[in-house]
């Protein structure tokens, strides 16, 4: 059996018992109105997804020192994972916009801010004690130590004197760096969009600073996957038509989809891209696998999925790096992944403190 397959099917147990303990100890759904069941359970299973990819791509690097994987359905773990993020991210901004003509963007960026920062520097303050333990800090260094937190507090993935900092938490940070271009680039989508100009010194400000990190910051690829977002919106009405009138047909034809965009889509290519735009669109508007995305657990799971994709790295390099409690260079991949039901509860038990404590202590402060 190939590693893709045992990976895949570890992880799957994994966040089926996951899933099935959150629906238990969570029985109450919440009764919000504005959130989408589906999208909820789609955004838990991309975060397991996210924690088996780097889970190998962790074994990989402590292996043979290359962080990557040769499977494409190991790599697109990853890539589909991150697409569907930023595609649910600009949809559910979109649908902001459309039906906020007056936005108080002073309001929005804290909010925004107090969403994602919070959790973020709590991670980064682990980071810098597990960093400052492998490279002691000094006179000599603490310049670039000043440009390290610098570079972390703006989503950077850097290392610092040599130590590959970023891989503690499994580099996920340089997502955030589209995420934030995207909602500064807001505003200018909400002038054009209700036809009025707004000279709000936050929206301005965020326009300029968009401008900045687009040019100067970010790749133009990964931003055509929020633009990708867009006829998830716009062909809301056809797509719900379709679902209603042909329910098996969509299901076969869209679980295949899913499978080639896995196993045959090169990761960001435009080919995944399109076929993601399609898959999502479908998402968006209803469709669930067969109500699979609209498990209580799998929603709960999503509740928390930022949480988890700041954390997993955490869980794998302090189980595999510090506390070593696997012994590489021996290629026993089997016995590898016999470690990653620790690694998956360990990572949602943290995930659900940050959450708790850090994250909704903020959320809820005006």
């Amino acid at each position: 059996m190939s590693h893709a397959s045992i990976l895949i099917i570890i992880s799957s147990l994994c966040m089926i018992l996951a899933a099935y303990v959150f629906a238990k100890i969570f029985r109450q759904p919440e009764n919000n109105q504005q959130r989408s069941r589906q999208l909820d359970g789609l955004r838990g299973i991309l975060a397991c997804a996210v924690i088996a990819h780097h889970s190998y791509y962790t074994f990989t690097w402590r292996e043979g020192g290359s962080w990557g994987a040769n499977s494409l359905i190991i790599i697109n773990l990853g890539a589909v994972a991150v697409s569907l993020f930023f595609m649910l991210s600009a949809y559910l901004h979109i649908a902001k916009i459309r039906h906020s003509p007056n936005m108080d963007w002073r309001e929005f960026y804290l909010s925004r801010a107090k969403r994602i920062y919070p959790l973020y520097i709590a991670v980064f303050l682990f980071v810098i004690g597990v960093t400052l333990a492998f490279k002691p800090l000094n006179g000599d260094n603490f310049g670039d130590f000043l440009r390290f937190s610098a570079q972390w507090l703006l989503f950077q993935n850097t290392s610092f004197q040599g130590f590959q900092s970023h891989l503690i938490i499994a580099g996920v940070q340089w997502t955030l760096v589209y995420e934030w271009a995207v909602y500064c680039i807001l505003p200018l989508i909400h002038m054009i969009y209700h036809r009025k100009i707004t000279l709000q010194p936050a929206a301005l400000i965020a326009l300029a600073l968009s401008y900045w990190i687009i040019m100067y910051h970010s790749q133009t690829r990964y931003f055509w996957l929020f633009i990708l977002a867009i006829p998830a919106a716009v062909f809301a009405k056809p797509i719900q038509f379709l679902l209603q009138q042909f329910p098996r047909s969509h299901l076969i034809l869209l679980i295949l989809l899913t499978g080639y965009i896995f196993a045959y889509t090169p990761a960001y290519s435009w080919e995944q891209r399109l076929w993601l735009a399609v898959l999502f669109a479908f998402i968006a508007n209803g469709f669930t696998y067969a109500n699979l995305l609209n498990y209580h657990g799998l929603s709960k799971l999503g509740d928390i999925s930022y949480a988890i994709y700041l954390t997993h790295g955490l869980v794998l390099f302090m189980w595999f790096g510090v506390w070593k409690m696997f012994a590489f260079k021996q290629g026993n991949f089997v016995g590898y992944v016999a470690h990653l039901p620790v690694i998956f509860g360990a990572t949602f038990v943290l995930a659900w403190l940050g959450n708790r404590y850090v994250e909704q202590i903020f959320w809820r402060r005006k």
